[in-house]
């Protein structure tokens, strides 16, 4: 009898450990390639959204294991992890890691700003 409770008492608590994986936190919304349609500068009088086209498939993919990979050449910086604090978005191993503002975001459209340059400057994204 002893050993019957053991294991039940064995199979409750193994069904009942807490999930520490963060890919259940992942944003939904997120999840996807996303391709840069504008870019939001200023020439130093004034700003504008331009459109944008890299040529490349996708610009962006977040997957919900919490990495990403880009297309750019940054050799650097075109694939590791991201965290999300708040309203931001960082994305490591890039040499800057620096977090970017989540400005806008929904099933389709994506819009992080850059608030280290000295004129504002947002990347508008679609997802594909």
């Amino acid at each position: 009898m002893k050993t019957l409770i053991y294991f039940l008492l064995t199979i409750f608590m193994s069904g009942c450990t807490k999930n520490d994986n963060p890919e259940n936190n992942v944003p939904p919304e997120l999840i996807g390639k996303w391709k840069i349609v504008e870019i939001y500068s200023s020439d130093g009088s004034s700003a504008s959204w331009k459109p944008h086209d890299s040529g490349q498939v996708y610009d962006l993919w977040l997957k919900s294991d919490w990495t990403y990979l880009t297309l750019d050449n940054n050799v650097n910086c075109n694939k590791g992890n991201f965290s999300i604090n708040n309203n931001q978005i960082t994305f490591h191993p890039c040499a800057s890691e620096y977090p970017l503002t989540i400005e806008t975001i929904s099933a389709e459209i994506l819009i992080l700003r850059d608030n280290f340059t000295p004129e504002v400057y947002k990347t508008k994204y679609l997802k594909i």
